[in-house]
């Protein structure tokens, strides 16, 4: 009988979670699991709490949540190789969900996983800057400095993290509008081949689809790339990001002289005239300068046959 996990957040903004976790337990359970249910001790613990039921010998661990969520569980799941990690949407984005293909209804989502095969995939990891110095993480779907990390910044710093959509392109819209974003400097290594590149939005993206108004932005990666794919936006940013969002929407992105993707082994940003946010996983991290690599062989996820 294999051993699983359902780890998830009791104070999750989304209403009846406690009660989403009893239907999906009995589903899985129905199914032959021996499962556990485990709450998250307090915001940043999630990682910890991970990488403890992989010692004691769970065989999955199921991240409940949405993309912040299984962000801080990815933190205990990297290089765990006895051990795989499954999803569970119970966000608003679901971005890595949607690229698995999961089922939005979380009890048929933990069903489909259990059709699943445990897939090694690289993750990738972002070295940035806070008040006590340099860090680092592990990231899933995207990493980015620029436009996106000041708006997770703006979110956090609003009280607004977690109110859906429409808040999260309200404030984007806003943002966007009233600042100026400066260039910064983008060294960028693809295959050996070292160049640097002014810029004022760098991203890296793993998944096909971001979803919603920012759907069409970065379109076409896969978890098992073994490289990173990385959009560049151009100064000046009045005229690259409009541009961006402009073209990309209407199908025309190849033709934008102002944003350029690029397949990259690594990349980092530098400051600027000021230092500039930076954001993974929708999680809002700190400031350049930044690092962000490929770490190849790191996670074993639960993924369809085909995807």
């Amino acid at each position: 009988m294999r051993r699983a996990v359902l780890l998830y957040n009791p104070a999750s903004g989304r209403r009846q979670t406690k009660h989403l976790i009893k239907h999906i337990a009995r589903a899985l359970r129905n199914e032959g699991l021996d499962l556990e249910t485990i709450p998250t001790e307090a915001p940043g613990t999630a990682g910890r709490q991970a990488s403890e039921a992989c010692t004691a010998g769970t065989e999955i661990v199921f991240a409940c949540g949405g993309d912040g969520t299984i962000h801080e569980v990815l933190q205990g799941m990297a290089f765990q190789p006895q051990a795989a990690m499954g999803v569970i949407p119970l966000g608003t984005a679901n971005a890595l969900a949607r690229h698995l293909q999961l089922s939005l209804d979380p009890v048929r989502a933990a069903l489909q996983q259990l059709h699943h095969e445990p897939r090694v995939i690289p993750i990738g990891q972002i070295r940035y800057q806070t008040l006590q110095g340099e860090r680092s993480r592990y990231f899933l779907v995207m990493a980015g400095a620029g436009p996106d990390g000041a708006l997770v910044y703006k979110m956090l710093a609003s009280g607004k993290h977690s109110l859906g959509r429409l808040s999260y392109y309200l404030r984007a819209a806003r943002l966007f509008a009233g600042t100026r974003f400066g260039p910064f400097a983008v060294h960028v290594t693809p295959h050996n081949n070292a160049a640097s590149i002014p810029a004022v939005s760098a991203m890296a993206v793993r998944v096909g689809d971001l979803g919603g108004l920012f759907s069409p932005l970065a379109r076409g990666a896969s978890l098992e790339d073994p490289h990173l794919r990385l959009t560049l936006a151009a100064p000046p940013a009045s005229l690259s990001l409009p541009a961006w969002f402009a073209l990309s929407w209407s199908r025309l992105h190849r033709w934008n002289p102002h944003v350029r993707t690029l397949e990259v082994e690594s990349f980092a940003c530098g400051s600027g005239a000021r230092p500039v946010q930076v954001q993974a996983d929708g999680e809002w991290l700190g400031h350049t300068p930044m690092t962000v690599s490929l770490l190849p062989n790191a996670l074993r996820l639960l993924m369809p046959r085909k995807l």
